[in-house]
């Protein structure tokens, strides 16, 4: 019996078991429209991983079931780079939210507010030109702003609500436009509203709303960091994991080249 190479068959087909939820939520996440899930920064790379860890555990059970030596040898070279690769990635990841964002919370309010100028240069540019048009599409399409809370909240009320980054940066204009409160979503512009390029953006068409202003911007970026810190945990979890895995499969690669036959395999 190759404990090696039993164990690491079980191993990658728990590992074919997790990838399934994740390749799930990663589809289902592109398409769903509204909130940090119109970002692709955010969406696109769930997807992505969630399909290379089921192809990586597929290739790793041929391996290892049916103790083919090469294929086990391109399992190991593969999940060696993934795993490089993840530890690049959430390094970067790990230094682009550090101290960015967190917002402010407006003075007898619950409500706070985000700016563009609080994250990192590199995040800045993400949500710029082309890459913006198509956020502000899918919060389009998605009716971002449907769970602002009902028409008839009144003001104070309102101002106890405690909005996610989106609703506060896409959905309702900024404190210092001074705009009149008719109900959470439609405000009525005042001749001595602030210069503020989003004050001048804003509009109650709920097609037009607040989506081509900077905190609309940064909204979507905060969105994508509490995404991120929530994903610590599992991120770390995750290469732990795959470490354990890569460790299993160099035993098992170790004990098929002691095999005579090992090099016509």
């Amino acid at each position: 019996m190759n404990l090696p190479n039993n164990l690491l068959g079980l191993l990658n087909i728990l590992t074919f078991l997790i990838s399934i939820p994740i390749v799930v939520v990663g589809v289902q996440m592109n398409r769903v429209h509204g909130g940090g899930e119109c970002f692709e920064l955010f969406r696109k790379p769930v997807l992505i991983l969630g399909v290379m860890i089921m192809a990586m555990s597929v290739v790793g059970i041929i391996g290892a079931c049916c103790r083919v030596s090469w294929v086990l040898w391109i399992y190991l070279f593969a999940m060696l780079l993934l795993i490089i690769s993840l530890f690049i990635v959430y390094g970067i990841a790990l230094v682009v939210v550090w101290n960015s964002g967190g917002g402010t919370r407006l003075p007898g309010t619950e409500l706070k507010e985000y700016k563009l100028s609080g994250y990192s240069e590199w995040l800045q540019n993400r949500v710029q030109g082309k890459s913006w048009d198509t956020v502000k599409n899918c919060l389009v399409v998605g009716d971002a702003c449907s769970e602002m809370p009902k028409n008839d909240t009144a003001l104070k009320e309102f101002n106890m609500k405690e909005l996610n980054p989106v609703m506060s940066g896409c959905c309702k204009p900024l404190a210092e436009c001074e705009f009149t409160y008719q109900s959470p979503t439609v405000w009525n512009k005042t001749k001595n509203a602030s210069s503020n390029s989003d004050c001048k953006a804003w509009d109650n068409n709920p097609k037009v709303k607040c989506f081509d202003c900077n905190s609309c911007r940064a909204g979507i970026l905060e969105q994508l960091i509490i995404a991120w810190r929530k994903a610590h945990f599992f991120k770390f979890a995750l290469i732990g994991f795959l470490s354990v895995i890569y460790s299993v499969g160099c035993c098992a690669f170790k004990e098929s080249r002691k095999k005579p036959d090992y090099w016509r395999q």
